[in-house]
């Protein structure tokens, strides 16, 4: 047999759950106590190459749609390979890639540890941007450029805390899988939802996954806090059609698809979903009440929302009635091709995000109500249930020990966006949403925004964070 088949076959081999567990069974007695020590992590030579990587990482464009993830793939897949930690990627669909790689540790039993980011980016218009968004150019101690917190970012530093470990020789007691997928920002469904239906068996042997959804806070006062994701809102993207005869517009009818669609719209627009106050939203605020010390409110917040003016106040804070209630925003209108054309058919896409809990169809057919127009169809283009993690777990303990080690505190939350941990969730894996950086008021605008960038330090120091969080989850009690 010669060498690249015995080493295709050792990749996949490193991937098969349970394979490597049963492998290190059978290891001598005390050969863990004759490992050499662990060698030192040079750390400012470590945040060069990370800077370095997610520069190239950058400057591979996989604006979604249409995604095309596969070079980037194999850039990540490259880089583990080229320090011996085995990896491969799969092409779900033509130009589309996935990559996944595992750090193996000395464990029995102990479950795997699942990285997940994605690789993916929402698209970006260089005449809006002050440096071109994929040029990856370094200004002002910060990196710029679409991806450098969503998500492409924290991949960087999930992948660098892995290669460190193995430079090092640090031998954890449970293996770790860096999985980075496409098409989140549309989904996952050539992403991560194909990985969960296609090939389980890669993270088979995990029972925790870290994903984005998190990060280090700051309060107005200036103190900091870790904030976890346990749960998410999920989407209930819907689109309405409105029809009415097609005709000049210079006569037109009482009537037509686009002023029936406009009236559904204005009518959505009024209308306000009950507030709700679910388990995470509670302990979010009440930790948030602690650190700012107060408002009184915020300790119970489920009865401080009965009463009317606090109300009215809380819910005019976007981010705050996202988290209470049912939001609904048309986002995509689409009508006449031509200024003088009445079409038959106007359409509206409503980016719907429901509480965990609710119900899609009973939420459908309150829309109707609010609605009131029979004539208008409501198709659901995305929806799936919500799921949560549980909010004691060896990986919330670890990440409470890491936030402990910065002087701070741990605040469990739900997001008010979805992102690809649901997958997992629904397969059995407790899922958190953190990544261990701290951007700025002004580097956060930048997700999903203009200008985005990452600090040079905050990076290397998120890939420290993630150097000791890996420790921490390895560590033989």
């Amino acid at each position: 047999m010669g060498l690249a088949a015995c080493s295709v076959i050792a990749i996949a081999i490193a991937f098969i759950p349970g394979v490597g567990a049963q492998a290190r069974e059978h290891e001598e007695p005390g050969l863990i106590e004759k490992a050499p020590p662990p060698k030192p992590i040079n750390y400012d030579k470590l945040t060069q190459e990370a800077v370095a990587l997610l520069q190239h990482y950058v400057r591979i464009n996989t604006t979604n749609p249409p995604g095309s993830e596969l070079d980037a793939a194999k850039l990540l897949k490259e880089k583990f390979l080229a320090d011996g930690i085995p990896a491969t990627v799969w092409e779900p669909a033509p130009g589309r890639g996935i990559v996944a790689a595992r750090l193996r540790g000395i464990g029995r039993h102990n479950k795997a540890l699942v990285l997940l980011s994605h690789m993916d980016v929402v698209p970006a218009n260089p005449k809006e941007w002050q440096v071109p968004p994929f040029s990856a150019q370094i200004r002002d101690g910060e990196i710029w450029g679409r991806g450098t917190l969503d998500d492409k970012g924290p991949g960087v530093i999930e992948l660098m805390a892995m290669l460190a470990l193995k430079r090092a020789g640090v031998l954890l007691d449970r293996d770790v899988i860096f999985l980075a997928t496409g098409d989140e920002e549309e989904g996952g469904k050539i992403g991560a939802a194909w990985m969960v239906e296609h090939e389980a068996g890669i993270f088979g042997d995990a029972h925790y996954l870290l994903n984005e959804g998190g990060g280090i806070m700051s309060r107005p006062n200036g103190r900091k806090y870790y904030a976890v994701s346990l749960s998410e809102k999920t989407p209930l993207w819907l689109r309405l059609t409105a029809t009415g005869e097609a005709g000049h517009a210079a006569v037109p009818p009482a009537k037509t698809a686009v002023t029936r669609l406009v009236a559904a719209l204005d009518r959505l627009a009024a209308y306000g979903a009950p507030i709700r106050v679910v388990n995470p939203v509670r302990d979010y605020f009440r930790a948030i009440a602690q650190l700012d010390g107060g408002p009184p409110e915020f300790a119970n917040l489920a009865t401080a929302l009965r009463d009317d003016d606090f109300a009215n106040k809380f819910v005019a804070v976007p981010r705050q009635n996202a988290l209470v209630r049912d939001t609904f925003t048309p986002t995509v209108l689409t009508g006449s091709q031509k200024t003088n054309i009445i079409p038959a058919s106007a359409s509206a896409e409503i980016d719907s995000r429901l509480l965990p809990g609710d119900n899609p169809q009973q939420v459908i057919a309150n829309l109707r109500k609010v609605i009131a127009d029979d004539g208008i169809k409501i198709d659901v283009m995305l929806n799936f249930s919500a799921q949560s993690s549980p909010r004691k777990s060896e990986l919330m303990t670890a990440i409470g020990k890491l936030a402990a080690a910065e002087n701070t505190v741990v605040v469990p939350m739900m997001i008010a966006g979805f992102t690809d941990s649901h997958y997992f969730r629904q397969a059995g894996l407790d899922a958190y949403g953190f990544i261990p950086i701290e951007a700025s008021t002004a580097e956060a605008r930048g997700v999903h925004g203009l200008n985005e960038r990452i600090g040079v330090k905050e990076l290397g120091a998120g890939v420290r964070r993630m150097i000791d969080l890996l420790k921490l989850m390895g560590t033989r009690e």
